[in-house]
């Protein structure tokens, strides 16, 4: 019987159509439990890096109600680097931050050497995370029972992008014309 993480990454695997590249991120508080960044490079085709977080939907947080989260990036670039950014801000984060769509996080240093962005914006998922929210119950749970876990999309941005969101809102930054999936184009804001 394969347990929760093996039930996840199977589901990733068949919605990806590869295999993944799975490293331990060192957790704030080591009684929180693992987090894993699950890295698929050339995924949804060459030149692209995605991730998946494992690990946040370990905790639980008010605005969840009854599913977990984790979070996912598609970034144009062949660093597997990017595709680890947000098993680095759950592992620094989790229990603190509701990780909601909308959110903007920041941090001191830039995330990936060779860019300066040291922000995300939290919002849907890309359209190869799939509908955001897949099932990791077993067969025989009950239906009022089921591990829903909701996949929330993160997108790199720099840290006046994420001043703007304070300052703005994020309706006004996601309207702004800016690539969601390049992590080296120029500041919009």
């Amino acid at each position: 019987m394969l347990d929760r993480f093996d039930r996840y990454c199977e589901l990733l695997d068949s919605l990806t159509g590869a295999t993944p590249v799975i490293s331990d991120v060192e957790p704030r508080v080591a009684a929180d439990g693992p987090v894993r960044a699950i890295s698929y490079i050339g995924v949804p085709e060459p030149g692209f890096a995605t991730g998946f977080t494992y690990g946040l939907s370990l905790s639980s947080h008010p605005d969840w109600g009854s599913r977990g989260r984790e979070l996912s990036i598609t970034v144009r670039s062949d660093d597997v680097e990017w595709s680890r950014v947000p098993a680095r801000v759950v592992a620094a984060l989790r229990g603190i931050c509701p990780f909601n769509s909308g959110q903007v996080l920041g941090y001191v240093e830039p995330y990936v050497e060779g860019s300066t962005m040291n922000s995300i914006v939290l919002a849907e998922p890309a359209a190869e995370c799939g509908s955001g929210l897949f099932d990791l119950s077993r067969d025989e749970v009950d239906s009022k029972r089921r591990d829903l876990v909701e996949i929330v999309g993160a997108y790199p941005i720099y840290s006046s992008e994420r001043e703007f969101v304070y300052s703005h809102g994020f309706d006004a930054f996601w309207s702004l014309g800016w690539d969601r999936f390049n992590p080296v184009r120029a500041p919009v804001a």
